[in-house]
């Protein structure tokens, strides 16, 4: 029920609410109300536009640089016409902002779309660096006026606030570890970050009394140095491949990580832990290991590449943070995945790694065929073209793709009306999901035993790029 018992509900401020007149006295119908037709009213109560109260403003803790991402107001025992009379108009909402923040936000409702601006890095720092901090804030009040129809609930007319944080991404993404980290899983087993599973139980440790990053500001939590701190799993929820462009290594490989990344962290003569990123620790302070120990940092050192370096982005539940490759760290701060910049693939589906080695099934004439991939659209629209990075250096083998719309193309690349094998395809039908094969071709006589080097294939929908298909390649001559 939207209402309580003998509550005082005013028609004159329902016709307020939903048109905006602020008239008490001028004619006002239930037909009118809910929009229907005088003609053909439709059966509605007064309690059908009423709320309880005006809870939370909801929405990701970290938004990039660059990007719009959108925040939304929620409120408690809506009727069924609130949301459709009254939410829906930006008469009866208001957005602001406050702090550091350099964000514009859109003509709103109780949904309200929020830019961030661009953030100048200088002096070369890592990405990180110049992060952002303040909050959004939404208040909710019918047509401006303090005593509106909805008067009575909670929180009306008052801000409701969400802490959110703009990410300095200097081309890189938040909160991932470098690909090749080992992970702890929490059988015993040791797996690079890159090769874990939707599902996998890894490391982390308890602290009681942590903040759920979708309940409130995690990153303001602190515990004691003499709390208990003990050893249990986290269900790995998602797994992103990215690149960045820089990546810290904290004491000689230990920990390699971007800058983004929280950690828990003590500073030397603090008694309290707390959450904190790279770019803030010094040499003589402390980190979390897999025992719920505390490990001076010893060195500290920055690393950047403008051609940027391969990342993984966990997401781990029913606790926000696990073990990366040596400390406690935390998952990347947002109720809900963030859009990537510029792409529009869903990233369960259309982010992995494709191992191509000699020795692998599917070897014919010096050829080397991938099992079957899959990548999903998520806007689901708009014919597809797929390029084939090659190498820069030792070009004595080739990569290859072959797609289909229907179904495997297997390993001659033609089945289910594939495209055959072919460094680039200009342009594939639509289709919500599409079908792969990848070839490694040895064009010379003696490809030799080359190095790992890292490939990519792009593929473009809508004129919108994606390189989160990442290949390593390696061809040992027979």
């Amino acid at each position: 029920m939207s209402t309580a018992s003998k509550q005082n509900l005013s028609l004159g401020k329902l016709r307020r609410a939903v048109d905006g007149n602020d008239s008490y006295t001028a004619a006002m119908s239930m037909s009118q109300a809910s929009g229907s037709s005088a003609n053909s009213p439709t059966p509605v109560k007064m309690s059908d536009f009423s709320i309880s109260s005006v809870d939370s403003v909801s929405g990701f803790t970290y938004l990039w640089e660059q990007t719009s991402e959108d925040y939304e107001l929620e409120f408690s025992n809506e009727g069924g016409l609130f949301n459709k009379r009254i939410a829906n108009r930006t008469e009866n909402l208001s957005w602001s902002f406050d702090g550091n923040l350099d964000v514009t936000i859109g003509s709103a409702d109780y949904i309200a779309s929020v830019t961030a601006g661009t953030i100048t890095n200088t002096g070369g720092a890592g990405a990180g660096s110049f992060n952002q901090s303040g909050s959004i804030k939404a208040k909710f009040a019918e047509d401006g006026q303090s005593d509106g129809y909805n008067d009575h609930a909670t929180n009306y007319n008052s801000d409701r606030t969400k802490d959110i944080e703009v990410v300095d991404t200097y081309g890189g993404v938040p909160s991932c570890l470098l690909f090749g980290s080992p992970v702890s899983k929490s059988d015993g087993s040791v797996v690079n970050v890159e090769d874990l599973s939707i599902g996998d139980e890894i490391l982390t440790i308890s602290l009681p009394g942590s903040t759920d990053e979708s309940e409130g500001d995690w990153k303001i939590d602190t515990f004691n140095r003499t709390g208990s701190f003990t050893q249990h799993s986290a269900s790995v929820q998602r797994v992103m491949y990215e690149f960045s462009q820089h990546y810290y290594n904290i004491n000689s490989g230990s920990e390699l990580i971007t800058g983004e990344h929280h950690m828990l962290f003590r500073q030397a003569g603090s008694e309290n832990w707390t959450w904190k990123t790279a770019p803030n620790f010094e040499v003589g302070d402390y980190l979390m290991d897999k025992q719920g120990n505390e490990v001076e940092i010893n060195s500290l050192e920055i690393n950047q590449n403008s051609d940027g370096y391969e990342v993984v982005q966990l997401d781990v539940e029913p606790d926000d943070f696990y073990i990366g490759s040596t400390f406690l760290v935390h998952n990347k701060g947002s109720n809900s995945e963030p859009s990537y910049p510029s792409t529009q693939w869903q990233n369960a589906s259309g982010d992995f790694n494709l191992h191509l080695l000699d020795g692998s099934s599917g070897i014919a004439d010096d050829n080397v065929v991938s099992p079957l991939k899959t990548i999903e659209l998520s806007n689901g629209s708009g014919n597809s073209s797929f390029s084939c990075q090659q190498p820069s250096t030792n070009a004595n083998i080739e990569l290859k793709v072959a797609v289909s719309t229907s179904g495997d193309p297997g390993v001659n690349g033609t089945g289910n009306s594939g495209t055959g094998f072919a460094n680039t395809h200009l342009s594939v039908a639509a289709a919500s999901t599409y079908y792969m094969r990848f070839k490694l071709v040895e064009v010379k006589a003696d490809a030799g035993n080359l190095s790992a080097e890292d490939r990519t294939i792009t593929i473009t929908n809508n004129g919108v790029s994606n390189t989160d298909i990442d290949i390593n390649c390696r061809f040992v001559n027979l």
